[in-house]
């Protein structure tokens, strides 16, 4: 049988004579070669098809956004799901106003697992608080408000891992209750959580409270331990330096610090409005100052500048005509 089977194989590559068949074996080879082509094709299309749904996920992160940020309430919450598994990259420019740049790639079926991320969305008016690259299906983003001393602007925060707060302050605990943040645990951890201790240094992230002037709180401000790093942070942003990279922090904060001091300039100028309509002021010497120390600050200046922050609110609340 298999002696059969071999001379059927022999003739059909070889003629009657014994003469090669170079048409089968060129067809056979073209054959192969439009295959391997085709599948190539596939892919290149499939990659590129990939880009331009990752560059408008992107778009559409930086619109979903939008309804989360604080506004007149403490903070908001929500979550953006997706069908795949999905890595958000976020990347900060800290010069001026600068911007957060997001970017996404999505897990693929063929090729390589993750290939470049679609075109990134420059993001001028928010910021955004994370890791460099989340990787999930589904991402937690809220948001809360940044005083310093008028509102600067609404912090985001966008974690796709779980978190476990240990002896958090009954007002943090609060804060986490009230916005139903899913995958912020307070106590009782699960064994995949990253641990975060409040007044102690046995978990991934370690947090202080300092404030002890003019405070509510130990924990209005503070720093946060973390990769071997000390991060300052005043008010909300000990979420940020809780849950983002180091180097997203830092330049988020001095794009935070830049802003204020375009505001404390604002204010300036409306205090020489009010005192031409004879609703005096003596603002503004503390607001040029401020706002001079702000404009150049980063997280190392936080503490500091938050104690001139709280003596120039101070200040405002007991004038008969307030700037803010």
């Amino acid at each position: 049988m298999n002696k059969k089977v071999n001379r059927g194989f022999s003739s059909f590559l070889f003629g009657k004579k014994g003469e090669f068949n170079f048409s089968l074996i060129f067809a056979l080879v073209a054959g192969a070669a439009i295959l391997v082509l085709a599948i190539y094709g596939a892919m290149k299309v499939s990659d590129t098809q990939r880009y331009q749904t990752d560059s408008e996920i992107a778009k559409k992160i930086a619109i979903l956004t939008d309804p989360l940020q604080a506004g007149f309430a403490e903070g908001k919450k929500g979550e953006i799901i997706f069908t795949a598994d999905t890595r958000i990259n976020n990347y900060c420019l800290d010069d001026g106003f600068g911007a957060n740049e997001i970017s996404v790639s999505t897990r693929a079926g063929i090729g390589d697992e993750w290939k470049d991320s679609g075109a990134a969305t420059t993001i001028k008016s928010k910021y955004i608080f994370s890791g460099m690259r989340e990787i999930g299906k589904k991402f937690t983003v809220f948001s809360k408000q940044f005083y310093f001393p008028y509102k600067a602007s609404d912090l985001i925060f966008l974690i796709s891992e779980k978190y476990c707060f240990l002896d958090a302050p009954e007002e943090i605990k609060s804060e986490i209750s009230g916005m139903n943040i899913g995958n912020i645990e307070l106590g009782n951890c699960s064994s995949d959580s990253v641990k975060v201790c409040f007044g102690s240094s046995n978990c991934n992230i370690n947090v202080r409270g300092t404030c002890t002037v003019n405070c509510e709180t130990a924990y209005e401000e503070g720093y946060v331990l973390k990769n071997g790093k000390k991060l300052d942070y005043v008010g909300s942003l000990m979420y940020g330096a809780i849950f983002s990279d180091t180097g997203i922090y830092e330049c988020n904060v001095k794009r935070l610090m830049y802003r204020a001091g375009k505001i404390a300039e604002v204010f300036s100028k409306k205090t020489d409005l009010m005192n031409s309509r004879s609703c005096n002021t003596n603002l503004k010497g503390d607001l040029v100052v401020f706002g001079g120390m702000a404009l150049n600050a980063s997280k190392d200046n936080l503490v500091q500048l938050n104690q001139i922050a709280k003596l120039v609110e101070s200040k405002n609340q007991q004038e008969l005509c307030r700037a803010w």
